[in-house]
């Protein structure tokens, strides 16, 4: 679910479930994304996104109602 969009800052917090391909268990946690991908966005939206991760860092590429 999304928690928290920030359009100047670029991000949009979601609470996630578990992803196990990156060793995180489920939390609430900001990522980066386009300013297209955070327009999508809405606070209390239940959403599936797409996810590119680099160190502990994570982008959202593409997100859709769930």
């Amino acid at each position: 679910m999304v928690t928290a969009v920030d359009a100047a800052a670029g991000t949009v917090t979601i609470n996630h479930e578990a992803i196990p391909a990156v060793g995180w268990p489920a939390m609430t946690m900001s990522f980066t994304a386009d300013p297209a991908v955070v327009q999508q966005a809405a606070v209390g939206d239940r959403v599936e996104f797409d996810l590119t991760v680099q160190g502990n860092a994570g982008e959202v590429t593409a997100i859709r109602p769930e």
